[in-house]
């Protein structure tokens, strides 16, 4: 029962009726060409024969053109003539034709002589004329042969070879045949041509109800050719904008309602996490102050008064340090920020910066290699990029490891230059590394407190490479891990 109730799309349905159309008509042209070809091309040759004969009967012999008449006859249709005067007597052939005698049956003179042959078939007509099949004595060879009589007891046979009349027919049929087959893939490519002329609009309107059902009224129907197809597409194309215009205004109106929903959600969130972060990162100095302040009060390492209030100091600065970090996270993610870009030249740039971490540098035992081009120029806020540099430089200078080394790269990439800062170390593990850009995430947490990190340098780079327009990112290399970031690449000033 489902492979009853199965479905035939309309152009494969279409395709294969004109297909098995196409062999149908090939099968029985074949047959008709292959079986009955033989028989109308005899029937053709003999009709011609005839029609040589009477033309033969109504030349004047007395004349002196009768000789280039029987040459065009046997030219033209390919045919052996012997005429003989009375009967019994040969007084013309195709072969010798430079003796002729006029048709008198007083001439008894025979110097030419017939073909000889073996009598196959014969068949009287009713006008005395004949057909015969004659073969030769001496070879398989065959002949169609028509006989009339004229005059005053004047005889005519016409030859035609039986071999010549069949090459013909075959040449004949496979002529016939492939100009059949041409004939009919042009029908059937019009015929397909034409089909799909119908069927490909109706899958589009089908296609365009599809879409309606499915709440879809973005696409219409184009326009068709064929009348009554063109305006059951205009008459979709109405249905389609009626039931536009009907729900248009609820749409909007629910996106409307989501987006709300969904930016109060967002912002809940964000300020939930944002807040559940610091208080985090301000819980633990609070506590130690805290801690240290009761001890000082209730007399508890009166001899380490100053040890006490230097970790009290310590904390403090911990503290206003996270609090500053915070007030400039949020600064950068303020709207009314304005980027102030200038030209500079890349390498002092990067020179300077590294100067200013120079006692961090040696403190940490790092071997810091610089390689750029001092032709390079890029184009935004210094003042910004620095951060970014920073950033970055603290960031390798805290993950040291290994060799101890830190390689800085700046790579022309046409339109940018692509500023790279690379540290022997432990790679950042794939859990991580697509985490690393949020606010207050540390992928190792073991030292970040002790080293005064809160997690907010990694998502200060990705908020001033957003205003700058440039991207940013971190690579996992063999030995180390390597941090970039992109300069619009600018001309040198003048």
């Amino acid at each position: 029962m489902a492979a009853r109730n199965r479905k035939v799309p309309l152009k494969r349905r279409t395709s294969l009726v004109v297909i098995l159309i196409f062999c149908i008509v090939l099968f029985f042209s074949g047959v008709v060409q292959f079986a009955f070809m033989d028989e109308l091309y005899i029937y053709a040759t003999q009709q011609s024969m005839v029609a040589s004969a009477k033309r033969i009967t109504e030349i004047n012999f007395k004349k002196d053109d009768y000789k280039s008449i029987l040459s065009d006859i046997e030219v033209n249709r390919d045919v052996y003539i012997e005429i003989y005067s009375p009967r019994e007597t040969l007084f013309y052939t195709t072969d010798s034709n430079d003796i002729v005698y006029e048709p008198d049956e007083n001439n008894t003179q025979a110097e030419l002589k017939p073909r000889i042959m073996k009598i196959i078939s014969h068949k009287e007509l009713p006008d005395g004329s004949y057909f015969e099949m004659r073969q030769e004595h001496y070879t398989s060879s065959q002949y169609m042969v028509y006989g009339v009589f004229f005059g005053r007891n004047n005889g005519i046979e016409i030859y035609r070879s039986l071999d010549a009349v069949k090459s013909n027919s075959l040449t004949a049929s496979w002529a016939f045949f492939v100009t059949t087959v041409a004939l009919s893939f042009i029908l059937i490519t019009i015929a397909l041509v034409y089909a799909n002329s119908v069927i490909n609009p109706l899958l589009i309107i089908n296609e365009k109800a599809k879409r309606i059902i499915n709440m879809d009224f973005g696409e219409t129907c184009p326009p068709f050719k064929i009348k009554e197809i063109h305006e059951l597409g205009e008459n979709i194309n109405s249905l389609s904008a009626s039931l536009s215009d009907a729900m248009s205004e609820l749409k909007s109106e629910n996106r409307r309602l989501e987006m709300d929903i969904e930016m109060k959600r967002r912002m809940e969130k964000t300020m939930r996490s944002f807040m559940a972060n610091v208080s985090h990162e301000l819980k633990t100095p609070i506590s130690i102050i805290q801690g240290y302040a009761e001890g000082m009060k209730v007399g508890i390492g009166c001899d380490s008064t100053e040890e006490f209030c230097d970790i009290i100091t310590e904390e403090a600065d911990k503290m206003n340090n996270l609090v500053c970090r915070l007030m400039e996270y949020l600064q950068y993610g303020t709207e009314n920020y304005r980027v102030n870009k200038i030209t500079f030249n890349i390498a002092q740039f990067i020179t300077d910066c590294v100067d200013l971490r120079s006692y961090r540098i040696k403190e940490a035992d790092a071997a810091v290699s610089v390689a750029i081009d001092e032709k390079l120029y890029g184009y935004g806020d210094t003042e910004l990029l620095s951060n970014v540099f920073n950033n970055y430089l603290s960031n390798a200078l805290s993950h040291l490891d290994y060799e101890r080394k830190i390689n800085i790269t700046c790579r022309d990439m046409g339109a940018f230059c692509r500023i790279s800062v690379f540290n022997t170390g432990k790679q950042i593990p794939g859990t991580d590394i697509e985490n690393i850009w949020q606010s207050f995430y540390r992928a190792d947490k073991s030292h970040s407190r002790a080293e005064g990190r809160f997690g907010l340098g990694l998502s200060i780079v990705a908020k001033l490479q957003e205003l700058h327009g440039q991207k940013y990112g971190v690579i996992n290399k063999e030995n180390g891990v390597e941090f970039w970031f992109d300069i619009e690449k600018t001309n040198p000033p003048k």
